[in-house]
């Protein structure tokens, strides 16, 4: 049988995820999110609280999902998923069904894969990966964990990307870049040459704007 799941986070990104876990008919007994009010419904799952709801909940009986998103400094997801990790919590994956992927790929368990993204083979993406909304990731990309990709982004074959890093929206890296850890790359950019650990970078061609501190 199925464990419930709980996702932690009812916000933007939290809503998008949930939609896709429900599309996979995972099983969602709750939301855990100190913003919102308890007994609302999202989609018809309750609100449970806070976090401090599984204070009552034993690791093992249970698994979560990551609903905080990145905008695009991605420190608070890394935080709580660490942090439940220390705690003997595991992850739910997150696979929407109208997703693509290829053959060989490898994608930890907390990863999550939205709608219409397309994975091609042997692509190998990180724990607490975010893959969203049509983004395309092609053959041989690696993505480091904790790292957040955005609605739209193209990376071509053969793109490392480090941990931690945030692509914005409609970017587009080509074949063999690398993309160091803690990078934000903005909306829209084109990357034609690799990035070091830490910039910032924007603009066709992406050049550093700034360090990610």
């Amino acid at each position: 049988m199925a464990k419930p799941v709980y996702l932690l986070g009812g916000g933007g990104h939290g809503r998008v995820v949930l939609d896709a876990l429900l599309s996979s008919a995972v099983n969602v007994v709750g939301i855990l999110d100190s913003g919102l009010k308890v007994g609302a419904r999202v989609f018809g799952v309750p609100v449970l609280g806070s976090d401090e709801f599984l204070d009552q909940v034993a690791p093992t009986d249970v698994l979560l999902v990551n609903g905080l998103g990145a905008n695009p400094y991605v420190r608070n997801r890394k935080r709580l998923f660490e942090d439940m990790r220390m705690r003997g919590f595991s992850f739910e994956a997150v696979r929407h069904p109208s997703s693509v992927i290829g053959l060989e790929c490898s994608l930890s368990e907390s990863s999550q894969i939205m709608s219409g993204v397309v994975l091609q083979s042997q692509a190998r993406i990180g724990d607490n990966v975010v893959i969203n909304t049509h983004a395309s990731v092609d053959h041989d990309c690696i993505i480091g964990m904790h790292s957040f990709v955005s609605p739209g982004v193209v990376l071509s074959g053969d793109v490392l990307v480090g941990e931690s890093t945030f692509i914005g929206a409609g970017a587009v890296v080509l074949p063999g870049i690398q993309i160091g850890t803690n990078v934000i790359i903005s909306a829209g950019a084109v990357v034609i040459k690799s990035v070091p650990d830490n910039w910032i970078v924007a603009g066709n061609p992406a050049a550093k704007v700034g360090i990610n501190k």
